[in-house]
């Protein structure tokens, strides 16, 4: 998917301190969970609940649990610093910080606007876009579809294993979709090559035979992933509508989203009795 993204030059020191601000406001839970934290700098605390919630958001994919961390850390103790030295009454930072406000609060409107009407494209819809735009999906690198499941119980992920060697991934999954010690599980999930994270990971997929049962792997530090591999493509093929419709469906929502919006705002310009002065 394309990510449209708004690049504002001003001076990279600030913006490491609007970021550790921000930070500091919405990221960062205080000491009311002080058994559970992972990391905590004065009275800003990171818990467990924190850190696997950010990891899960999609402005951190691929992000590794202790880049999360240092990251977090490195942030919190340069705001810190930049509040002991008056930074947060510099004039320069409140000029940024405002207009930051109005921007944030602009997206947070958009975005509920989009919430409350959202629109679903049809399947036909879906059909005539992929066929009037069919290059657009062309895989730019080798492609799989597999099956995947991640416990934080080693035992419970050889168990499963052994189960799904024995019969298919739906019979087997049913006797795990509301254990405890699964963490996610996806099915018929589609990923090109350098998509795959983490390395231990993607090493494994691209062995794999189709059908192919994987061994248990620790992808990360007390979680166990089992995968099995169902289909693989080779790069600069023009996929069937069937493998990437979800892509398809998510790319036209964004195109009507867009558009709705842009008639949102184009009625809010008309009712507000826009006046521009030309110079």
């Amino acid at each position: 998917m394309m990510n449209l993204v708004r690049h504002i030059r001003i001076n990279n020191y600030l913006i490491i301190i609007i970021f550790a601000f921000a930070l500091t406001l919405f990221g960062c839970s205080k000491e009311e969970k002080p058994s559970k934290y992972v990391a905590k700098i004065n009275k800003s605390v990171l818990t467990e609940e924190d850190l696997k919630s950010a990891l899960k958001d999609e402005r951190n994919k691929g992000i590794y649990r202790e880049e999360y961390i240092n990251n977090w850390i490195k942030s919190e103790i340069l705001y810190e610093e930049a509040a002991d030295k008056g930074l947060l009454n510099d004039a320069e930072f409140k000029s940024l910080l405002d207009r930051t406000k109005k921007e944030l609060a602009s997206a947070l409107l958009v975005r509920k606007i989009a919430d409350e009407n959202k629109i679903e494209p049809t399947d036909d819809e879906i059909k005539k876009y992929f066929d009037s735009n069919k290059d657009d999906f062309k895989l730019v690198d080798d492609a799989y579809i597999f099956n995947e499941i991640n416990f934080n119980d080693y035992n419970k992920a050889v168990e499963f294993r052994n189960s799904l060697l024995e019969t298919e991934w739906n019979r087997a999954l049913n006797q795990y979709r509301n254990d405890q010690s699964v963490i996610e599980l996806q099915s018929k999930k589609m990923l090109l090559k350098y998509q795959i994270q983490p390395t231990t990971l993607l090493r494994v997929i691209t062995t794999l035979d189709v059908n192919e049962v994987s061994v248990v792997l620790e992808t990360e530090q007390k979680e166990f992933t089992v995968v099995q591999l169902l289909e693989k493509f080779g790069k600069d093929l023009i996929p069937s509508l069937d493998m990437v419709k979800t892509e398809v469906k998510e790319r036209l929502s964004i195109i009507k989203r867009n558009q709705y919006i842009k008639e949102y705002i184009d009625k809010l310009i008309a009712d507000h009795n826009l006046e521009i002065e030309r110079y």
